[in-house]
């Protein structure tokens, strides 16, 4: 990968009948390899899952396989983490040039995790493995999983007083670890010498070689079964319609520019706010990814390298835009990433990324995902799949040192990926969601956990009044509390975002789900309580899940960035994590899914009067009034529009599309299209800001709702119909700068390939 700014993934294709030809396969042939394929991948994960220890590799599912072509593209990956099977084509690019002077022979297998070779961040290991069948090279396989230590400076080994990739532990530029078929053991020493876990990397790696060679063996299975050139025929068939299917997607959908722009708290030094921009430029059957005016890489552990960067954007194009399509280097094939060097979503060497997956990668994935949102909800067919954010922070809590029974340990926990998913047009959103890039999200049984380590848990729940309010709401907020149990101490570091500023972004006017919260009751007296059965968990309260003054001791509020700390027994961590964000504005909920919301708990009869309007009790005609009240009072409070819409037609016209719950884009009969309210308000043409042409107003800290908080220099803005007071959007912004133009239409296009 060279150091320009632009990043095509994928040749840009001129002639069309390359993706339109006839299928060169049998068809029943091809679906028979293409689950094969599936099948192969599949056995890979158990492969490594059986022998794996690791709680965050057997119990949280922190990685990914994948079969490649001989030059290195993915044709075929697991269904775990999509950073891994993203960043592994990069990885796999730098093993090749590292050894193009040197042989690569059957039987080698080639270690890498330096994220300026690939690797997403440090601690995800990958280790690649060629495949030949009669003396030729005629693929890859390779295994990329999280490890509980690399080294370094911190147990868990990401720091957040890294300032510089040489501080933050072992990193491996590809490496030949086995070298035909026989382990190199000066490599090997090195590795285990460097980890404060021997026993479980060393483990974990000895399941990545057999998962490699499960896929070995099965691949030139099929290639004496069906012949090679049938099976190599089979993964450039599959590349090519994954690809042919995807750009027919985006030819359904009109050309333009949506943008959104999402934010990351605190370096780990300074609780300074980084913003990462993306506006995608869709322009007939491809996507432009435009990073450009993301900030300047930051001097902590927070940054993203090159495989972090196309990890987390096909984490956020894939689950979206490849719905129904085989994930694989045909949907990367319909990307361009424009992302100059030096910033951080794109770092230059030596700049630390620990943080990199858990920090800058997730936000691109969910900024990513919002912007695809907006341009999905503009088709009838695919607003389905348009969405709030689901799971807004990865929320990272690392512990080591001595466990119960003595022996060295370390361990993530992973918890957080039971984030509230983001609501759609039709649904709320689910409480245990997962996430974007992990469509099949685990987390450790707590038992698991206790077993392992020296934790007695006191609860994992979910929270009420913590979803993203909306026509249609937000999943609930989870979190968990714990305290030390049979040692005399631990060492305890926490890296999140979200603590200052909201992520799990609305859409349309809905709230986004509350920020990340965590604590340390120092003190307590909870080993009493316990032994008493009188431990007092009160849940009603986001920021306070326990009742803190029962418990006695010493409440810190921890930052989004806690560096290593000593906690020792009576010592309580609790930490919760974001809702998904909602969809709409929460005044068209239905009235009786809002009752139904506080029976169930999910809300609270306050939440439901101050932000839904629905009061208990009263009939629909006093709700309704109350509703129309509200709309009227935020019109009172709202500033005058920036622009004024000029020569604006309210005459004859039809509607388009829809952009949200009551957005509507209309065409005038000489083909203009222009933004208009539902209640039938105009606004601006397509090619507008429509932001600038409604009232809008910054809530106040009073009026923000509980559990959603604001770094100093943000605010969270409203804009609304100036005629009917519907709320169209509600965006966290930077204070004193313009409303960002999150859609632009330069051309409507109802076309197929």
């Amino acid at each position: 990968m060279s150091d320009s700014e632009h990043y095509v993934l994928g040749p840009s294709i001129a002639d069309r009948e390359w993706l339109i030809k006839p299928l060169s396969l049998d068809p029943i042939v091809f679906e028979i390899i293409r689950n094969k394929f599936q099948a192969i991948n599949e056995e890979q994960a158990l492969s490594l899952k059986e022998v794996s220890v690791s709680p965050i590799v057997a119990g949280a599912g922190d990685f990914n396989n994948a079969l490649f072509t001989a030059d290195g593209r993915l044709a075929s990956m697991g269904p775990q983490v999509v950073f891994h099977s993203g960043a592994m084509p990069l990885i796999l690019k730098h093993v090749m040039a590292d050894f193009a002077d040197e042989e690569i022979n059957d039987g080698d297998m080639f270690i890498v995790n330096d994220p300026y070779k690939g690797a997403v961040h440090h601690p995800d290991v990958t280790i690649m493995a060629p495949i030949f069948f009669e003396e030729k090279l005629v693929a890859w396989t390779g295994v990329t999983a999280h490890q509980v230590d690399m080294g370094g400076m911190s147990v868990g080994s990401v720091s957040v007083r890294a300032k510089e990739k040489q501080q933050e532990g072992l990193m491996m530029p590809p490496l030949r670890l086995i070298e035909k078929g026989k382990m190199r053991k000066d490599v090997w020493r090195m590795i285990m010498n460097m980890t404060r876990q021997p026993q479980m990397v060393g483990l974990d790696l000895k399941g990545f070689i057999a998962s490699n060679v499960v896929a070995r063996d099965r691949l030139t299975e099929l290639m004496s079964q069906y012949g090679t050139e049938t099976i190599l025929t089979a993964m450039e068939e599959l590349i090519r319609y994954s690809e042919r299917k995807t750009r027919e997607h985006l030819l359904t959908l009109p050309d333009g520019e949506a943008r959104t722009r999402g934010y990351l708290d605190h370096d780990g030094t300074e609780n300074k706010v980084y913003k990462t921009d993306v506006k995608i430029i869709k322009q007939g059957d491809r996507l432009t990814i435009d990073m450009s005016d993301s900030s300047p890489q930051a001097s902590g552990y927070i940054n993203c390298a090159e495989g972090c960067l196309i990890g987390a954007i096909l984490g956020g194009v894939a689950p979206l835009l490849g719905s129904g399509i085989p994930w694989n280097q045909g949907i990367l094939n319909s990307i361009e990433v424009i992302a100059a060097k030096g910033l951080i979503c794109n770092a230059q060497a030596p700049a630390a990324t620990g943080a990199a997956t858990i920090g800058q990668g997730w936000v691109i994935t969910l900024t990513t995902a919002h912007a695809i949102s907006k341009l999905l909800a503009l088709s009838d067919k695919s607003r389905k799949h348009s969405q709030g954010v689901t799971h807004g922070t990865m929320a990272a809590l690392f512990t080591g040192d001595t466990n119960q029974h003595g022996e060295p340990f370390g361990n993530q926990l992973i918890d957080a990926q039971i984030g509230g998913g983001g609501a759609n047009p039709f649904a709320d959103g689910l409480d245990q969601a997962g996430c974007f890039v992990s469509p099949r999200p685990h987390i450790p049984n707590i038992e698991y956990n206790e077993m392992h380590s020296p934790m007695l848990f006191l609860y994992r729940a979910f929270f009420p009044d913590t979803g993203g309010d909306g026509e249609h709401r937000g999943g609930r907020a989870a979190g968990t509390a714990w305290t030390p149990h049979g040692v005399e101490r631990l060492r305890c570091s926490l890296t999140s975002h979200g603590v200052e500023v909201p992520i799990s972004y609305g859409q349309f006017g809905a709230y986004p789900g509350v920020c990340s919260n965590a604590m340390i009751i120092h003190d307590s007296d909870v080993a009493q309580k316990y032994a008493e059965s009188d431990l007092p968990l009160k849940l009603e309260d986001v920021d306070k899940p326990i009742d803190l003054q029962a418990l006695g001791g010493e409440v810190q509020i921890l930052a989004a960035k806690q560096d290593e700390l000593p906690l020792k027994p009576g010592d309580i961590v609790q930490y919760t994590w974001q809702g998904g964000g909602g969809y709409g504005d929460p005044l068209e909920r239905e009235i009786s899914e809002v009752i139904r919301d506080i029976d169930m708990g999910y809300i609270s009869a306050q939440r439901a009067e101050e932000i839904y309007g629905v009061f208990a009790g009263e009939s629909s005609e006093v709700i309704q009034e109350q509703r129309e009240g509200m709309r009227k009072q935020r019109l009172l409070n709202a500033e005058d529009p920036i622009a004024k819409a000029e020569n604006m037609d309210t005459g004859e016209r039809r509607t388009v599309s829809r952009f949200g719950a009551g957005l509507l884009l209309r065409q005038r009969p000489e083909g203009t299209l222009q933004f208009e309210c539902e209640c039938g308000c105009v606004f601006c043409k397509a090619d507008e800001n429509w932001k600038e042409h409604v009232a809008f107003h910054s809530l106040s800290k009073d009026e923000l709702p509980n559990g959603i908080r604001l770094h100093e220099t943000m605010e969270l803005v409203e804009y609304l119909c100036p005629d009917c007071g519907r709320r169209h959007a509600l965006d966290v912004k930077e204070k004193g700068i313009q409303p960002l133009q999150d859609l632009k239409i330069s051309r409507w296009a109802e076309t197929t390939l």
